[in-house]
């Protein structure tokens, strides 16, 4: 192999990287769009049928708040398998409410060229009424590329800040 071959293989091999990584970005994107706006069908679209989707910290930051007791606390139905099932956990949990969501700093490591894992820094506000959440954390999060498009094969949300606001007191 000439020197000159090496280095259109070495480009082709970064060019590959740099696509992959722009579409696995592109598709958090459209992850955190479709949230935002209701987007059902897409979400199931996002992941892999057999998607491991763990939102299960999360219902302990809501008791005590609009409306939600510790008896409403079951967190391994917030854990769950599929596209279909993930819409539908999230439909239930912000379908009714105004939500924006934000990804930062993602941290993605391609293990091959259909197999990936990532981070990503969360900020999100869900609006409950008057009482709003400001949600800090991360997404942990593999990724697989199945038919040529990349699709998260497992999520799992873990917080580490959860700051309550009372809109009636701050206008």
């Amino acid at each position: 192999m000439t020197e000159q071959s090496n280095i259109t293989a070495s480009a082709v091999n970064d060019l590959a990287r740099l696509v992959a990584l722009e579409e696995i970005r592109a598709l958090k994107a459209r992850y955190f769009h479709a949230v935002d706006t209701k987007d059902w069908p897409a979400i199931i679209d996002i992941f892999t049928e057999d998607a491991h989707v763990d939102f299960g910290g999360e219902l302990q930051h809501h008791v005590g708040h609009h409306g939600v007791t510790e008896a409403d606390a079951d967190s391994d139905a917030w854990v769950v398998i599929g596209g279909a099932a993930t819409a539908k956990v999230i439909e239930q949990a912000v379908g009714s409410i105004v939500s924006v969501h934000q990804g930062h700093d993602p941290l993605i490591t391609l293990q091959s060229a259909d197999a990936a894992s990532g981070r990503w820094t969360l900020y999100d506000r869900l609006e409950y009424g008057h009482e709003v959440m400001h949600g800090f954390g991360h997404y942990d999060e593999t990724y697989r590329k199945i038919g040529g498009q990349w699709r998260i094969a497992s999520l799992t949300l873990t917080r580490l800040r959860v700051a309550w606001e009372d809109t009636r007191r701050t206008g």
